[in-house]
Formats: structure tokens, C-alpha cells, sequence
């Protein structure tokens, strides 16, 4: 079978559908992958290389992401979308596929296949991430800002400034383009890691602030992470809050403006989410619940049964075919 998987806007909606790409992929199915990165450069997380479709392929299955985008100029399949923290509903039997537990969807996403999210083996680990921290560690993962581009340094700064100020170490997690663009928001004590150790470096922290995202959302869930979402229009921190495993901060609230502004406001704000106990247990039974989903490997099964059921065996196409030819008399 040869399956498309689809993200031409979004690395973070991509990353979220790796585990099951890999998954396909190990069960013998050709997976190319339609993704904002360049064709042939560094390998994706897990080792998958972006192999976009040729003129010519066609695939018999496009897992498309709910990033924005069309799907694409690719026929010769049904399109399954992928639904994470999804801003609407699914078209009317349309197979949807959402990697949230059910606490982190909407009723309008209650039917969507299910699957758990896992993190994929890093490469390469560095020496400083295999050894336990010695003291309080927060992950930052900024993103866009209102949807027209990255973090100011100025937010970053601040964001700093407010987790140094707890005696925690900090760690950022951005894209290597983005080290320099944010190297004087930081003092010497901030470690650096690349997005493909997003999972490893969530597994050693006590909390993360992060732009609602919905690998890092899912990524911080499965290690039992307390989140501080600092975003206007994503839904992840608002659902988080409704369960008490993290909250949002919102730049168009005047007081979240004000705590955003300030990085005393906003430590106060880390703190209550690091050392509230409250935040923590909830954090803790949402990953209980996402490590209940089922795996990926199980999904290709019912992704398998999707396409079958969308494509004749070869057998019935050459039945029809000599049908045809029977009643036209060949």
C-alpha cells in the first residue's frame, strides 16, 4: 500500500503523525511524506526521510493534517484526516484519526479514531539529557506569536528571566535557525536542544511553557507534564486549564498582558503551576489516560481496512473487466 502522509504547513501536526508513519512503514507499506522542509535534507524525527510524491505516484491512502493546507494535487486514494486539537468539526463520514485522549477533545471530535501518542528515539542523545537534572528543569518551546511568526526576544527574554528567577534550569527547545535569533534573550546557563528532542527533554522536566502546539501539548501529556500555554487563539491551553493540567495566557487579556509583561507576574504564574500539587496529579491522570490509547501499529490495521474497502482487489477489477467485455459482446 503506499501511503501518503501529509503536513505542508506544519511541522508540529507532522511530528504529532510519525509514530504512525513509522508504524506503516515497519509493516511494509510505501510512506512518502509531503512536509515544509526541503526534500533530501536531514531525516525527521525517527530517521524518516521527506520523500515527497513524484509525478506519477499516486498513493492509495493520504493521512492529511488539519494544518490549513488543501490536500494537495495527489489523487488515486481516500484522505484520512488527522485531527489533533482540531478547531472544527469533521465533515460529514469523513474517518478522522485524534491522538488526544478524550479529555482534550471537543464533542465534535468524539468519534475520531483513536491512537496513543509516542515519542520516537532520538538519533543521538546528548550527554547532559542522559544524566538526571540536578535541580528543577523547565522545557520552553516558543512558537508563533498570534500566527504571524516566532517569538519576539522580548517574550523570550521575559519567559527566561521568569524560570531563572524560580532556580530552575532552563532548557529551549528551537529549531538551530532559531538559536541565533534568540541568543540574546539568554545567559549562558540556558541549554539548547532541536526539536527531534522534544520527548526526551519533556521526560526530564517539571513543567513547559509552550505556544499550544500540538506536538509539544501531546509530547508534555504522555511524560505527565504541567503546561503554561502562551497563546491567543489555540485551543490546547484552554482545554488543559478545564482539567487542571495546565493554563493559558492570553496577550488580548488585560491581565494575562500584564503578567505576560512583567517577569515577576510571570513567575508567579510558574510557580503556582510547578509546585501546585493540583496541576501536577492532573497531569499525571492525563497520561495514564493517553498511555491507555491504542498503539500506532494498530491503527495501520484499521487504516489498511479504510483502504480496502475504498479500492477493488485486483481478482474483482479483472471479473469487471471481462464482464464488461461479455456484455459488449468482445
Amino acid at each position: 500500500m503506499r501511503v501518503l502522509f501529509a503536513a505542508r504547513r506544519s511541522l508540529p501536526h507532522l511530528s504529532t503523525m510519525v509514530p504512525t508513519a513509522l508504524a506503516c512503514a515497519a509493516a511494509g507499506h510505501e510512506v512518502r511524506i509531503a512536509a515544509p522542509v526541503r526534500a533530501g535534507g536531514p531525516p525527521l524525527y525517527g530517521g524518516l526521510p521527506v520523500l515527497p510524491p513524484e509525478p506519477g505516484w499516486h498513493p492509495h491512502l493520504v493521512v492529511r493534517a488539519e494544518d490549513g493546507d488543501e490536500p494537495g494535487p495527489w489523487t488515486g486514494g481516500p484522505v484520512v484526516r488527522w485531527t489533533p486539537l482540531g478547531h472544527r468539526a469533521p465533515d460529514s463520514g469523513a474517518l478522522c484519526v485524534d491522538p488526544c485522549p478524550p479529555e482534550l477533545r471537543t464533542d465534535a471530535e468524539s468519534g475520531a479514531l483513536a491512537v496513543r501518542h509516542e515519542d520516537v528515539p532520538a538519533v543521538r542523545m546528548p550527554r547532559w539529557l542522559e544524566r538526571p537534572p540536578g535541580r528543577l528543569r523547565v522545557c520552553l518551546r516558543p512558537g508563533p506569536e498570534s500566527g504571524t511568526g516566532p517569538w519576539s526576544v522580548d517574550r523570550v527574554r521575559r519567559v527566561a528571566r521568569a524560570v531563572l528567577g524560580l532556580d530552575a534550569e532552563l532548557v529551549a527547545v528551537v529549531a538551530p535557525a532559531l538559536r541565533h535569533a534568540y541568543q540574546d534573550a539568554f545567559d549562558r546557563s540556558v541549554r539548547f536542544a532541536g526539536p527531534q528532542l522534544l520527548g526526551p527533554v519533556l521526560a526530564t522536566c517539571a513543567g513547559v511553557v509552550h505556544d499550544g502546539g500540538p506536538d509539544v501539548t501531546l509530547t508534555a501529556a504522555a511524560h505527565g507534564v504541567p503546561q503554561l500555554v502562551i497563546a491567543d487563539t489555540r485551543p490546547a491551553g484552554d482545554r488543559l486549564r478545564r482539567i487542571g493540567a495546565g493554563r493559558r495566557l492570553v496577550a488580548a487579556d488585560t491581565d494575562d498582558a500584564r503578567d505576560l509583561a512583567d517577569a515577576l507576574r510571570l513567575r508567579r504564574r510558574l510557580a503556582e503551576l510547578l509546585y501546585d500539587g493540583r496541576a501536577l496529579a492532573a497531569a499525571e491522570r492525563l497520561r495514564t489516560h493517553l498511555a491507555a490509547l491504542p498503539p500506532p501499529h494498530q491503527l495501520v490495521q484499521a487504516l489498511e481496512e479504510f483502504t480496502a474497502a475504498h479500492h477493488e482487489s485486483p481478482d474483482r477489477q479483472e471479473d469487471h473487466r471481462q464482464e464488461q467485455e461479455s456484455e459488449r459482446g468482445v
